[in-house]
């Protein structure tokens, strides 16, 4: 897999979700104001902002009472 994706909240889905990618070759830029360190191969970022800037694909993985 190629290209940029922003996984935007790493719960438990959105951490599973984002490390799969991360291990697929995917580069993998994420965001959620809880989390400061993630899986191998994900970058966490500052902002909401910053993860989609230059994104070719924008995930937002909410937990059920968020949505």
């Amino acid at each position: 897999m190629t290209g940029t994706i922003a996984v935007l909240g790493l719960g438990e889905a959105g951490s599973e979700l984002a490390r799969d990618l991360a291990a697929a070759g995917a580069v993998v830029r994420a965001y959620d104001p809880a989390v400061t360190d993630a899986a191998a191969g994900v970058v966490v970022t500052g902002s909401e902002a910053d993860a989609a800037e230059g994104a070719d694909l924008v995930l937002s993985v909410n937990s059920a009472s968020a949505a």
